[in-house]
């Protein structure tokens, strides 16, 4: 019984349907033939132990006989002129009341028996199509269905069958998947938010704190005439600076809240002269810092993919742009194409990233050393751009600090000119 649910769950539904119907007919046929041949012969058997015919004895004419004859009756003359009635009925009539009784039964059971073989076999063909076919998966994608209404996603949908059923399985999974990968990132989303906005309110309250304390300083000193005008202008443009710093700030915020919203519009880039074009850019700008800049393009492909450029180079002249700030004496890059999947690496030879750096630098305005002026938004909106290329953005210490970029650029395939 084992290995025939296991056949009928390997089955598409039609063939499984039509292959439990055209098996239960052969079997229903058959018993039925069998049915039917047995009990023939029981009525046969029965009425052979009486005599099948009525003797009349001879008239002067055939009118005188006066017989009404059935269907099932045949006339044969006998001797001395006398008629012999070939008659069922007749033997019917000579049987014992239990002999009657088996006949009548076994005529009966001739039409009954295929009748409810014929229902029984319906019955179970959809019970047994239901229990091998649809009960498992049915009950499997109900209980799914009512815990995605919960929001718990966290469990796996298993059926390992591959018909529709099996399919229609496997498509529940993978919406229930796709589910819980987006409430992640809407989770993720939402601390990452929450991670800004108390970024936000932390360093806001310094250019604050300095702004208040300028005006409470005038506000006390002003009326008094306790203050030079030197002094007072000293103030004035001490007041000016955190304002013109809060509006920076603000402009900064502005920027990474706009990143989500920025489109990523692919277009077809011969890859090797984009980065050439890269590399001449950032040995100019490494010589204004008394740095030395290289960039191995070697596992660059000469052919065209499709790329964002604008985006792929804002990537790349931030990462840079924070290697110039942090190397000693040299940064270099490397650019390679495979598969699909193009990766960018900038190492410089400073001190590299400390260990709080390398799991929160790519937080918003994560600054490891809080006293410079830059607000910390570089290897964030990198990620940020990563992701919306569809690749990721990783960190590590390599003699030095090492940022590696993997976004995708799908090869565009050369049109045939023949």
């Amino acid at each position: 019984m084992g290995k025939i649910k296991h056949w009928l769950r390997s089955m598409p539904l039609r063939r499984a349907f039509v292959s439990l119907v055209l098996v239960m007919a052969v079997l229903v046929a058959g018993i039925s033939a069998a049915t039917i041949f047995t009990c023939v012969n029981v009525q046969n058997h029965i009425l052979e132990s009486v005599t099948d015919y009525q003797v009349l004895p001879p008239q002067e004419t055939e009118d005188e006989y006066n017989l009404v004859i059935a269907d099932d009756e045949q006339i044969v003359p006998g001797e001395n002129g006398q008629l012999v009635i070939l008659s069922t009925e007749y033997q019917i009539a000579n049987l014992s009341d239990t002999q009657r009784v088996a006949y009548y039964a076994a005529k009966a059971a001739v039409i009954l028996v295929p009748t409810l073989l014929f229902v029984l076999g319906t019955i179970f063909c959809a019970w047994m199509f239901y229990s091998v076919k649809l009960k498992q998966p049915l009950s499997l994608l109900l209980q799914s269905a009512d815990r995605i209404s919960q929001s718990d996603l966290d469990f796996c949908l298993d059926y390992p069958a591959s018909d529709e059923m099996g399919e229609l399985c496997r498509a529940m999974d993978t919406m229930r998947a796709a589910l819980l990968k987006n409430n992640q990132e809407t989770w993720a989303m939402m601390e990452e938010r929450r991670k800004l906005s108390a970024s936000i309110a932390h360093d806001l309250r310094t250019p604050i704190t300095v702004m208040k304390g300028y005006t409470e300083y005038l506000s006390h000193n002003v009326p008094l005439g306790r203050i030079s005008e030197d002094k007072l202008m000293d103030t004035i443009h001490n007041l000016s600076l955190a304002t013109e710093r809060l509006e920076q700030y603000a402009n900064q915020v502005r920027e990474i809240q706009a990143m989500d919203a920025i489109p990523v519009k692919p277009t077809a880039c011969s890859l090797r002269e984009f980065f050439e074009e890269q590399e001449d850019e950032y040995t100019v700008l490494a010589q204004q810092h008394q740095l030395q800049f290289s960039m191995d393009i070697s596992g660059v492909p000469d052919f065209q993919v499709m790329l964002d450029g604008t985006l792929v180079h804002r990537m790349i002249d931030n990462v840079i742009s924070n290697a110039l700030r942090f190397a000693s004496r040299e940064v270099k890059s490397k650019a390679g194409w495979q598969e699909g999947l193009l990766t960018i690496q900038v190492h410089d030879d400073g001190k590299g990233f400390s260990e709080e750096s390398l799991r929160s630098a790519t937080r918003p305005f994560y600054k490891e050393n809080t006293e410079n002026d830059h607000f910390g938004l570089g290897l964030s909106i990198c990620n940020t751009l990563c992701q919306k290329q569809g690749g990721t953005l990783s960190l590590s210490n390599r003699n030095g600090a090492c940022v590696e970029m993997q976004i995708q650029a799908e090869k565009l395939m050369p049109i045939d000119q023949s």
